[in-house]
């Protein structure tokens, strides 16, 4: 059993830029629980300790489902607030070495690629791990500055540039408590793990709520939806 990693998905009902996306009608179910589902497909195998952090009672009541999921209470402060910091201030009371924190809001986003990202985050013994998409295009700065080579026409000859997902981040507890940061950004700490475009689709305005949900329901009309 994983016991050293903490699995954690968290959610609250104040999203200002998409409202009540947690528990809207998103194919039949809702963002929250479809997420909840996929994490209890893990917490079922007994290999992995699997927690939701929530504070409003209609998420408590969706988690109260899920047996061999635990439930973290998240206070007004954690609920309210944006740093990070403050949004993990519960982490003190977490038993496990490392949190997995995986985001509610990618609804894409398959059991299986948790499970093979925390599976290399073992087995290569790292510091702290995190999804990315690879990218090869033109980018510039806010002042037209080229941030990588635009000299050739060819973008598949250009070196990746690598975004951010934030579809799940693999990090040391104490040194988040202490440090107010999930890594140091020195070598490898992040390590990068690749993640399919369709998979790295996160949820935070309407538009992407209504193309994402269209997304879903093809994918699952066509038996293309994994767990």
């Amino acid at each position: 059993m994983n016991k050293s990693i903490a699995i954690i998905i968290q959610a609250r009902l104040n999203s200002k830029r998409c409202k009540n996306k947690m528990l809207r009608n998103f194919a039949n179910t809702s963002l929250f629980e479809l997420q909840v589902k996929k994490l209890n497909y893990l917490a079922n195998s007994k290999k992995y300790n699997v927690y939701c952090a929530v504070g409003e009672p209609a998420l408590n009541k969706i988690v109260n489902k899920y047996k061999h999921i635990k439930i973290i209470k998240r206070n007004k402060i954690s609920v309210n607030s944006d740093k990070i910091e403050k949004v993990f201030n519960y982490l003190g009371d977490v038993e496990e070495k490392y949190i997995c924190f995986v985001n509610a809001c990618a609804p894409l986003l398959n059991s299986a690629t948790l499970v093979k990202a925390i599976r290399i985050f073992n087995k290569l013994e790292l510091k702290s791990l995190t999804s990315v998409v690879e990218k090869k295009t033109w980018y510039f700065n806010s002042k037209a500055k080229p941030i990588n080579d635009n000299s050739s026409g060819n973008t598949k000859d250009l070196s990746p540039i690598y975004e951010c997902t934030h579809n799940f981040h693999i990090f040391n507890r104490k040194f988040f408590i202490k440090n107010k940061k999930y890594w140091s950004n020195k070598k490898n700490d992040p390590h990068l793990f690749n993640v399919n475009f369709l998979e790295s689709l996160d949820i935070d305005t309407e538009e992407e709520f209504s193309a994402i949900e269209t997304i879903y329901k093809s994918l699952r009309l066509a038996n293309l939806l994994e767990i």
